[in-house]
């Protein structure tokens, strides 16, 4: 490989994964992390919902991330176009296996002889599967030793079952109410709203136009599932379908009180990142120490 070769698969690493250094979870060669955490937010956030713990009265201290600096585990959560360092940066075309074409050969090199995970909430759920069955297929990387999905159905989930209204035959208003039935905050309809709107128009895309090529059993991993009792859009028998794409243990756990978007509220999202760090430790670890 030539120096300009090196130098833009660099670019493109950070381009990516511009929240690891941040993180504080970065892994300096030549000593090579124990685990890496693939993570995949939802429509609308952006890679710094696992990468930051924020400031002041906001501030989240992450077990997840408290976990990866204990364990010299790397937390790689993807930066999507069109948000923080990428926000100038249009979306070309936004469908599911058009992002994971651009993820994929990079993490194809990082995941060779890393043993990893994936994280994904929301759409972040068909974007994480769709990666590793590309890894698995293309690649020849094995698959993740854990699958955590929250909040979202399994993509085999038929048309006419899918609970939400494609965004391109919505008015700008429609598409508010619709983005209210994700339970989007209200403050992103105020001033912001601009700067919101296309970038959600945009993210809603990736589900609207997936098509899925994903079969039940197309997986061996193990899989958590979490569901949130007051997520009016997707229902708990929808994300319990999880368990027909894999051969391997599926367990569903419930987040009491936690809506569609509750990795956003800060006591959920720390009760969703402990129990997910809680199965690495007792499921994942041990495996890798063995």
């Amino acid at each position: 490989m030539s120096d300009v070769d090196q130098q833009r698969d660099e670019v493109t690493f950070k381009k990516l994964f511009p929240g690891l250094q941040r993180s504080g979870t970065q892994i300096r060669a030549p000593e090579r992390p124990n685990l890496r955490v693939i993570c995949f937010a939802n429509a609308g956030n952006a890679e710094d919902l696992f990468t930051n713990e924020g400031l002041g009265e906001r501030r989240i201290v992450s077990p997840l991330l408290t976990f990866c600096k204990n364990y010299k585990a790397e937390l790689l959560s993807v930066q999507l176009p069109g948000r923080g360092s990428r926000r100038n940066e249009p979306w070309n075309e936004p469908k599911i296996q058009t992002v994971i074409r651009e993820i994929a050969p990079t993490l194809a090199n990082e995941l060779r002889d890393v043993p990893y995970v994936v994280v994904g909430h929301s759409v972040g759920c068909w974007l994480a599967v769709q990666l590793v069955d590309v890894l698995k297929s293309t690649y020849g990387v094995n698959e993740p030793l854990h699958f955590f999905l929250s909040n979202f159905p399994a993509p085999t989930i038929e048309d006419k079952d899918k609970p939400w209204r494609k965004n391109k035959h919505l008015s700008e208003r429609e598409f508010q109410d619709e983005c209210r039935r994700w339970d989007v905050q209200e403050v992103v309809f105020t001033g912001i709203w601009k700067i919101y709107h296309p970038l959600m128009r945009a993210d809603f895309c990736l589900f609207d136009s997936y098509e899925n090529d994903l079969k039940e059993k197309t997986f061996t991993s193990d899989v958590t599932a979490f569901h949130g009792t007051n997520d009016r859009m997707i229902s708990k028998s929808m994300v319990e379908k999880w368990e027909t794409m894999t051969t391997g243990a599926f367990a569903l756990e419930i987040v009491q009180g936690g809506n569609h978007l509750f990795p956003l509220e800060k006591e959920s999202k720390i009760d969703w990142l402990k129990r997910i760090v809680a199965v690495i430790e007792a499921k994942v670890m041990p495996s890798i120490v063995a």
